[in-house]
């Protein structure tokens, strides 16, 4: 099943790509969703799109059916706080995953597992869990270089994706590839001091 491209700027919008896909598990035992749309976002466009900006580590997650379609939620700890006043616990849902025979993936959507580690660009949802702004372009995964080292970089997910630019109407791979934590929190804070939100308190 193909979706029709749309531009998913904010997780409010974003389940707007789940249309239609009420009769999937009838049809297939995989499927997944293509063509999406990102439009290339900057970090401080990010810090100002988002509600809730943390560096948290994932526990646990679980997907389940929810008006036709299949979601996954992933609990996260609270590592540090960026941005707003988080949870020691936070619930982050993203479209996509596998119940039973039955699995769904959305491109784009970021996927979580045990262990872990990242900086996730968060909107607050009704049921009291919190989506990801623009998907793969909220998500920023950290990795540390080694145990004895100490050293962490920071990846962005949308790097590995063609993401659209409305001032060149062009579609280019780029975003955080492998920066150093601590330059990439120096930035992140740089940007938050940018918004209305302020920064770090």
């Amino acid at each position: 099943m193909i979706a029709k491209p749309i531009r998913c700027r904010h997780a409010k919008a974003q389940t707007l790509l789940l249309a239609g896909i009420v009769g999937l598990a009838a049809v297939s035992t995989a499927s997944a969703l293509r063509a999406t749309t990102l439009e290339r976002m900057s970090l401080d466009q990010l810090a100002q799109a988002a509600g809730m900006i943390v560096r948290a580590r994932c526990i646990t997650t679980s997907s389940l059916w929810e008006n036709g379609s299949i979601w996954t939620f992933s609990e996260f700890g609270l590592v540090e706080r960026f941005k707003g006043s988080p949870p020691q616990r936070i619930r982050v849902r993203v479209p996509g995953g596998r119940v039973g025979h039955i699995s769904m993936r959305v491109e784009a959507a970021p996927q979580f597992r045990p262990g872990d580690d990242a900086v996730l660009f968060l909107e607050a949802a009704a049921d009291g869990s919190y989506g990801v702004t623009a998907w793969a372009e909220g998500t920023f995964r950290v990795r540390q270089a080694s145990a004895s080292s100490g050293q962490a970089f920071v990846t962005q997910d949308s790097g590995a994706l063609a993401v659209f630019d409305p001032a060149t109407r062009r579609f280019r791979s780029e975003g955080t590839h492998n920066l150093p934590w601590e330059e990439f929190r120096r930035q992140l804070v740089n940007a938050l001091s940018h918004t209305s939100a302020g920064g770090l308190r």
